[in-house]
């Protein structure tokens, strides 16, 4: 049946620490020339541009951020917040900038090559963003958010094993991640490894009962491999985690008849005509 289809798409890309917003040029150069730096109400924009991130109000985050830099240009986690706005408003260039600057003021802030490799990897540019990934692995080998990136790279440059790799590496720091075996799931189904697809599945079901795309997904490789009793088993076992959810209980029927039709005898050739003796 193709009524049940994979609903994820390879990888969530990771967001990342906190985020800014922009302000008028002419206003910004006045507060240079007429403050002294003033950490204290460098922090104070700097929680006002959290709380409106907070509200995915990026565009006025920015302009706080920008002011915080403003009062005190010091601040590498400022240059950070602006650039994860500029990165929301689709802005990816002008975030990288923004990370570059960071990074003279903080070079060993993993966040930093988290972000650029994450505005590199939404313009596309995966073997780019390969650089700073690898080194944020080497800041923080353990962080789960730069090898779920790097996976990403990897599956998008075609080289499914290197993104098996990270996803490993993720999965043995954050063993409870269901995120992380969704998306092994996924790459593993894309390279073909049905068998390794359905256990990683699994595990997530394990992990989260409520991941409704993975009963969908594991139920969908059954129907394929034309189990379908262990494919309506997954789809009752999701009825049960989501009793009102219409479009499961639909599945489960057709998967059902499918199943009923297949059992069903063969039925047997009509009888030849009786030969008539004159």
């Amino acid at each position: 049946m193709k009524g049940i289809v994979l609903l994820a798409s390879l990888l969530s890309l990771a967001t990342i620490s906190r985020p800014p917003a922009e302000v008028d040029p002419g206003l910004l150069e006045n507060i240079r020339t007429v403050q002294q730096r003033d950490t204290t109400r460098a922090l104070a924009h700097q929680s006002n541009g959290l709380k409106l991130v907070g509200e995915n109000k990026f565009e006025a985050a920015l302009d706080q951020f920008r002011r915080s830099a403003a009062y005190d240009p010091t601040l590498a986690a400022t240059y950070v917040n602006m650039s994860y706005c500029l990165d929301r408003l689709g802005r990816f260039e002008e975030a990288i900038a923004e990370l570059q600057a960071a990074e003279k003021l903080d070079p060993n802030n993993v966040m930093i090559f988290i972000n650029w490799g994450n505005s590199l990897l939404n313009l596309k540019r995966f073997e780019d963003a390969l650089e700073p990934l690898n080194k944020a692995v080497v800041l923080d080998a353990t962080n789960v958010l730069v090898r779920l990136n790097l996976a990403v790279v990897y599956s998008n440059l075609n080289r499914p094993k290197d993104a098996c790799a990270e996803l490993e590496q993720a999965a043995a720091a954050a063993p409870q991640n269901a995120q992380i075996f969704f998306n092994w799931a996924v790459l593993l189904s894309n390279s073909g490894d049905t068998a390794g697809a359905l256990e990683k599945y699994q595990r997530v079901i394990e992990i989260d009962p409520k991941n409704l795309s993975a009963y969908y997904n594991q139920a969908a490789l059954f129907e394929k491999l034309g189990q379908l009793d262990k494919a309506i088993g997954v789809i009752q076992d999701a009825v049960k985690v989501f009793p009102d959810n219409a479009t499961l209980k639909e599945i489960l029927q057709k998967l059902e008849t499918v199943q009923r039709q297949r059992q069903q005898p063969a039925a047997l050739p009509p009888p030849p005509p009786l030969l008539q003796v004159r």
